[in-house]
């Protein structure tokens, strides 16, 4: 009988588990088009923003615009369509966004100093891809 009950709770705490993954997905469309939108919009006016620098500082302030709008678009789908592999695709694309800008902050270093950032650069998103696949 004991090992009856220890079976069934044991069971039940299986089932619990294999359960709550699926309970914790959410999909609001209305919600995640406004936040979509939202972050598009924002992306449009910091990008207009950046329209009057010129040179370097114009590329990298190009892609703090664009780093943020990924953001707010992982921001979207983590609360508001967190089905799939959606989360994953949101962060790979925060993982290029940031590779982006430290890439683009590169180019103003020379030489050497040049090389080594973009080296830093690169092991730091390939890093963050390996930990977004296995997530």
């Amino acid at each position: 009988m004991k090992s009856f009950i220890a079976t069934l709770i044991t069971a039940a705490a299986f089932a619990a588990v294999g359960i709550a993954p699926a309970a914790a997905q959410t999909v609001n469309k209305a919600a995640h088009k406004t936040a979509m939108d939202k972050a598009k919009a924002d992306y449009k006016v910091a990008k207009d923003k950046c329209d009057a620098m010129s040179g370097n500082a114009e590329d990298i302030c190009e892609d703090e615009a664009k780093l943020m709008r990924a953001k707010a678009e992982h921001d979207a789908v983590v609360k508001f369509d967190n089905t799939g592999n959606n989360v994953m695709k949101a962060r790979g694309n925060v993982i290029e966004a940031e590779y982006d800008l430290a890439d683009e902050k590169c180019d103003a270093l020379k030489g050497d100093a040049e090389d080594k950032c973009e080296m830093q650069a690169k092991s730091t998103r390939d890093a963050a891809r390996d930990a977004n696949k296995a997530k």
